[in-house]
């Protein structure tokens, strides 16, 4: 997959028709589950509240000791953001750094990496459980079928690089995972050792006085409500980044884009927190860099994504705040250093600015665009700004007009060898210096949320005093992406813990009588 295209895919949801309960049979989804009467009188040994890349490796080594399971899934079907990921995955000391070649990567140099690009902020115990971990869940699906690229593994694409190649995924992104897990599920649902619960909504827990989870309450599809009794609960419902006031409230920033998975709407968060445990990690925000959204109307689809990795395209352009200063060293060659930058900023957002022989010479700014389309775009589009004048652009884009003018001056003069750049910037091909002149504003946006609940090391749900709640544990992106990679973004450090720790759950942390 080209970084044109796994940019483009991530954010861009588009909800698969293909369904994976559509080739259950009829036994499969028990009848009658969804009354009261029938939930109470079974016992189930695992409940576990969503079916995506947690769950779902939860549910299949879990019967795979013989566990009796209940999946519930709000959506149609099973999944989760599987239908929408890029599938990143990252392992160390895999099979497949073996056969080309990759000698010396240990889980070791694994977790240094993750503490080292996430400058110590993310939390150790959780890293450490996924990454020595992590290389016998990569090479589990490689030998039941996922293909990953053949140019993979690679060391990174657009954020700061491991120190190994161990960065890999399918040509289909998320869906090459979930095709494994399908048909590692299929003959647990067939023989109704798992039995999967769509459409429905768990709206909270069962809890004895001692506060032990014994169940869940559920919404069924029809409005009706069900209690499900079960010795042990498993939370996999994902995060809250569809969730605009949850998101503010956690993470004390706007969510501008609307480019998440429908369904993440925190509700394994308000679970597990009204249970007693407690949410951790919102302090470590980090907002990507480079939307162009749709409207102001927030949060905003996204109309496209300003070309910003530097590796693929050294600037032209400058990137101006509200007041009409810059504020980065656009040339930088660390991607991390566009989000840092733009969290400083008033309301992580941004301009882009340059003028007309920038538009005609320069590579196309805006990514997956051509340059007819670019300069189509400023006709009257939302985000693109045109005018004759730099006060004009200023006035219409909504930028201070004496910061601007004072900014572009003092860049050509660096640009013209005058004086250094006050930013150290160096690559300065062109001047901004002949209208008509042209702007883009970008916006922060986000694909997954950082604050998660808090977990110990065998991931039993925990509460601020750190005791365990019992009988309730929680896996993949309900941990929130702070716990695995801190205030940073690291390849694979999201997908892959998500499905080791499900498969840890199943196999040998959840306790199951046979």
């Amino acid at each position: 997959m080209s970084l044109k295209n796994l940019l483009l895919h991530a954010f861009t949801p588009k909800l698969t028709k293909r369904g994976f309960l559509k080739s259950l049979s009829a036994g499969a989804l028990t009848a009658g589950l969804g009354t009261k009467a029938s939930a109470q009188e079974e016992l189930w040994d695992v409940i576990i509240i969503g079916g995506g890349n947690a769950g779902l490796p939860t549910a299949i080594f879990a019967a795979e000791r013989n566990a009796k399971v209940l999946i519930i899934e709000i959506a149609a079907q099973l999944g989760g953001t599987l239908f929408l990921s890029t599938g990143q995955m990252s392992a160390a000391g895999t099979k497949l750094q073996k056969s080309k070649g990759i000698t010396g990567d240990t889980p070791q140099s694994h977790f240094d990496d993750i503490m080292r690009l996430s400058n110590n902020t993310a939390v150790p115990e959780i890293v450490e459980l996924a990454v020595f971990n992590a290389a016998e869940t990569f090479d589990w699906l490689t030998d039941n079928g996922l293909e990953v690229l053949p140019e993979h593994p690679v060391k990174g694409v657009v954020h700061d690089p491991y120190s190994y190649a161990r960065y890999a995924w399918g040509a289909d992104g998320g869906i090459s995972i979930l095709e494994v897990l399908e048909k590692q599920l299929q003959p647990h649902l067939d023989s109704g050792q798992v039995t999967a619960k769509t459409r429905s909504e768990v709206t909270g827990l069962i809890q004895d006085e001692d506060g032990a989870v014994r169940g869940v309450t559920v919404k069924n599809e029809d409005g009706s409500t069900s209690e499900f009794l079960g010795r042990q609960t498993v939370i996999t419902s994902g995060g809250y980044a569809s969730n605009p006031e949850m998101f503010e409230r956690l993470e004390g920033a706007v969510d501008y884009s609307d480019s998440s998975y429908p369904y993440s709407q925190g509700a394994g968060l308000t679970i597990g927190e009204a249970a007693g445990g407690y949410i951790r990690g919102g302090e470590h925000h980090l907002p990507l860099f480079g939307a162009i959204l749709g409207d102001d109307n927030y949060p905003s689809p996204m109309t496209a994504m300003a070309r910003n990795n530097p590796l693929e395209r050294l600037p032209w352009e400058i990137y101006v705040d509200a007041n009409g200063k810059r504020f980065m060293k656009e040339d930088t060659l660390t991607h991390t250093d566009h989000e840092l930058a733009l969290l400083e900023i008033e309301n992580e957002e941004c301009w882009l600015v340059f003028d007309d022989a920038i538009l005609k010479q320069a590579t196309p700014v805006v990514l997956g665009w051509t340059r007819e389309e670019v300069t189509e775009a400023f006709d009257g589009m939302p985000m693109f700004y045109k005018a004759d004048t730099l006060d004009a652009l200023a006035d219409s884009a909504g930028i201070d007009g004496a910061g601007l003018t004072q900014t572009i001056a003092n860049f050509n003069k660096a640009q013209a060898g005058e004086s250094k750049d006050e930013l150290g910037r160096t690559h300065m091909p062109l001047p901004i210096a002949e209208g008509p002149y042209y702007a883009i504003r970008l916006n922060s946006w986000l694909l997954t949320g950082f604050a998660g609940l808090a977990v110990d090391k065998d991931l039993h749900v925990i509460r601020e005093d750190g005791t365990p709640i019992p009988n309730l544990y929680a896996a993949g992106e309900v941990l929130g992406s702070a716990a695995f990679m801190g205030q940073s973004y690291c390849g694979g450090m999201l997908v892959t813990p998500a499905l080791t720790f499900g498969r840890l759950l199943g196999q040998k942390l959840l306790q199951i009588s046979v």
